[in-house]
């Protein structure tokens, strides 16, 4: 062979090569992007599918929930006076509540009054052991028992809150002794039953959290819930803290941290809470509510 083909042989071979280099790096290329396409189509499954699970779940607490109606219109009576005028269920079912009050005894149970403690508890209690697990957003459970919670948020708060619920003079107290009688019986039941307590009070802040970001409630009823925490905001942050990283067996938890800083929506805005509830809006919103209160209104 000629130093003439010999080196037109070695030219070749060395293009070989090259387009072997060439093709294998464009496959590669092709590879990687088809596996980032997949990933992304799998990434689009599974958040379709998550969703869907926290549907199928809200529709199952729909139920629930609608099922214990008249449990938690026992629950906001005991909680409110005796003869406070809101309440969630009418005339005639008050009527019979006030019977079974009436023949309420210290030295025996109530387990009328306990049966409902523990269909309307219980059930809170399991809805925010998954949101505190991931399983489900506050926004999704919020239209299905935001609004009937919130309303009654304090005759709530005094039965899972004991230590802060209203104390009564001595005239007052023979007055309603029967009434307060049967609030204790679910307060201590409450108390047995701590974790069941903990997480309804954590589930009322998340809901409350939820409403004020929406502006969902009466401006006044947004600027008392923010004065009170302003005491209160840190103590709740640390509960729903400690309460989601012991479910989770977490020492460190981002849900934790996105949760505890959820609850910040309630709470006044300052140069350290920039999603909080802004006074100057509060303000604006109260107008707005009076002028549509008052609207259409004649007075003689």
């Amino acid at each position: 062979m000629s130093p003439n083909e010999a080196g037109a042989e070695e030219i070749m071979m060395t293009d070989s090569v090259l387009e072997s280099f060439v093709s294998i790096d464009v496959v590669t290329a092709i590879s990687t992007l088809l596996l980032v396409v997949v990933g992304i189509f799998q990434l689009g499954i599974l958040r379709s599918q998550k969703r869907q699970t926290q549907l199928d779940l809200v529709e199952q607490y729909r139920k629930s929930w609608v099922a214990r109606s008249k449990d938690l219109g026992a629950i906001i009576f005991i909680g409110r006076g005796s003869d406070e005028y809101y309440q969630l269920i009418d005339q005639s079912e008050i009527e019979v509540l006030s019977r079974k009050v009436a023949d309420s005894r210290s030295d025996r149970p109530d387990v009328w009054i306990l049966k409902s403690s523990r269909e309307v508890f219980v059930l809170l209690s399991d809805i925010c052991v998954k949101v505190l697990q991931g399983q489900m957003e506050v926004s999704f459970i919020y239209p299905i028992i935001g609004h009937d919670l919130l309303r009654h948020s304090r005759p709530l708060r005094t039965l899972l809150d004991k230590e802060n619920s209203p104390s009564w003079i001595e005239d007052q107290y023979e007055t309603i002794k029967n009434h307060l009688i049967v609030r204790s019986r679910v307060q201590d039941w409450l108390i047995y039953h701590d974790g069941v307590r903990r997480r309804c009070l954590i589930l009322l802040d998340l809901l409350w959290a939820e409403a004020a970001r929406l502006e969902d409630l009466p401006p006044d009823d947004l600027r008392s819930a923010a004065d009170a925490k302003q005491k209160t905001g840190s103590e709740n942050r640390r509960r729903i803290s400690a309460e989601c990283k012991r479910l989770n067996r977490l020492l460190l938890s981002p849900l934790a941290f996105k949760l505890s800083r959820f609850l910040k929506h309630s709470e006044y805005r300052s140069w350290t809470n920039c999603i909080g509830v802004s006074r100057k809006r509060l303000d604006e919103l109260d107008k707005a509510w009076t002028r549509r209160l008052l609207a259409g209104k004649t007075y003689k």
